[in-house]
């Protein structure tokens, strides 16, 4: 009994204390360190990405296709770009054009529609 007991108590310690040696390690925080460093380079050159896509003043729908998506960006691509509406104008006919057709007929009082 007190076999298992002294075996059990060295194999915790052992397992607690190679715990404990992976977290304190170097080597774990030189990587913690290095990852950190090249999370903070990917974010830097985004934003710088993103700076240099406003002020070359491309975009488009493109731009708005990528992300954006919220009223007031979309307000103001409209604002600076009014040949967008132009563009989009036959699309909003043919979808004018597809509400107005007629709807279906009702057959759920005729025999002949109903599901048997």
């Amino acid at each position: 009994m007190e076999q298992e007991i002294i075996l059990v108590l060295i194999l915790l310690c052992s397992s607690i204390g190679f715990f404990v040696g992976s977290i304190v390690s170097p080597s774990s925080r030189m990587k913690s360190k290095e990852i950190q460093y090249w999370r903070g380079l990917t974010g830097d050159f985004k934003k710088q990405l993103k700076t240099e896509k406003r002020n070359s003043g491309e975009g488009g729908i493109d731009e708005l296709l990528a992300g954006d998506f919220s009223i007031g960006s979309i307000l103001k691509l409209v604002k600076n770009n009014p040949s967008i509406i132009s563009d989009l104008k036959p699309a909003l006919d043919l979808l004018k054009g597809s509400m107005n057709q007629s709807k279906l007929q009702d057959f759920s009082k005729d025999e002949k529609g109903r599901l048997r």
